[in-house]
């Protein structure tokens, strides 16, 4: 065994390590190989390797549009005999990427839109109007989708349900003469004050978070605790000589943007309006219309109108404030417009 070539450094290594000390190189190889095993086998019950920690998958990357359509539902109530049309607006939306290209279309006739097509860049919106005329129904529940489409577009085409309920009309009381019998005029929903004009014998009431205001050229003014939102409700009195209902009301909507401290930059648009309505008494023929106005490239207003001819005098109810505060007064003015009484 002494033929083994064990180089004598390692022997010495040996010696110096371990305290061995070699008559024999065939011995120092058997210890040699013993140590090679113990190390190996050492290795060999280390903790194995961690696994590698799980990915979530990443979203797809989309490069084409996708639609966004607010609100998905559009609901109306109306009596049959009204001939007014009312307009609700939608917001289009391009939630994705690249340029979307959309058009609205829908099958009933009572509902169209002005402007149906477009085009939208990436994160941009179009607020859209959508006009409703009961004009010639008879009482009951028509639907309708306004559908939206885009070309290669995600979530596309967006459905719009819009339900238009048609009341009957209402039944009209008769003395035994065959006059109308006016019916009373219920308490408003909110706590009031109440305005009375006493030289034409009316009255009509308005919520307390109204505070008088000297308006020119007003014969009663009022504005609402919101007062950054231009929130104004006033009374007008005027000869129906001057000019025709529909022409004086179109006047008060200018009037009422100017009482706001802002100047009309166009006629006024019309967005509604009823002639054939009556006022909550049931008998008095009342007039009924809503307005927008710009007066500026954001700014714009909406105005409600509504009254009656009394004798020789137009006297209507205006209100207004900033879009889109006005759509969420609108249901109030209304309410205000309904408390419009004569009291003989």
């Amino acid at each position: 065994m002494e033929d083994l070539l064990i180089p004598d450094i390692i022997v010495h290594k040996m010696y110096m390590i371990y305290g061995f000390n070699f008559r024999h190189r065939s011995i120092a190889f058997f210890c040699i190989s013993i140590l090679l095993l113990a190390s190996v086998a050492v290795a060999g019950c280390s903790e194995p390797a961690a696994a590698p920690a799980a990915t979530t998958p990443s979203e797809p990357l989309y490069t084409n549009p996708k639609m966004g359509v607010n609100p998905a539902t559009i609901s109306l109530q109306f009596t049959e005999g009204d001939s007014k049309t009312t307009s609700q607006k939608i917001t289009i939306a391009n939630e994705g990427e690249g340029v979307m290209v959309w058009a609205a279309t829908e099958k009933a006739a009572w509902m169209w839109m002005n402007e149906a097509n477009g085009a939208l860049e990436k994160g941009y919106t179009k607020t859209q109007e959508v006009f409703i005329s009961p004009a010639g129904l008879k009482a009951g529940t028509y639907t309708d989708n306004l559908t939206v489409e885009g070309v290669g577009t995600r979530n596309s085409p967006f459905q719009v349900a819009v339900t238009m309920l048609v009341k009957p009309p209402a039944v009209t009381q008769q003395g035994t003469d065959g006059a109308v019998v006016k019916k009373a005029v219920p308490d408003p929903p909110w706590e009031y004050n109440e305005y009375k004009n006493d030289t034409y014998k009316f009255r009509f009431r308005y919520p307390k978070d109204y505070s008088n205001k000297t308006i020119i050229g007003w014969t009663f003014g009022a504005v609402s605790s919101a007062t950054q939102q231009s929130d104004m409700i006033g009374l007008n009195i005027d000869s129906i000589y001057s000019t025709d209902m529909k022409a004086f009301s179109t006047e008060l909507a200018k009037g009422a943007v100017r009482a706001a401290g802002g100047t009309p930059r166009q006629d006024p648009k019309i967005v509604s309006s009823d002639n054939t309505s009556t006022l909550s008494d049931g008998a008095t023929p009342a007039y009924e219309a809503t307005y927008d106005l710009k007066t500026g490239p954001t700014m714009t207003y909406r105005c409600y109108i509504y009254g009656t001819q009394r004798g020789s005098r137009y006297i209507f109810l205006t209100a207004s404030a900033l879009l889109p505060y006005a759509d969420e007064r609108m249901a109030v003015w209304k309410q205000i417009g309904q408390t419009l009484e004569f009291l003989d």
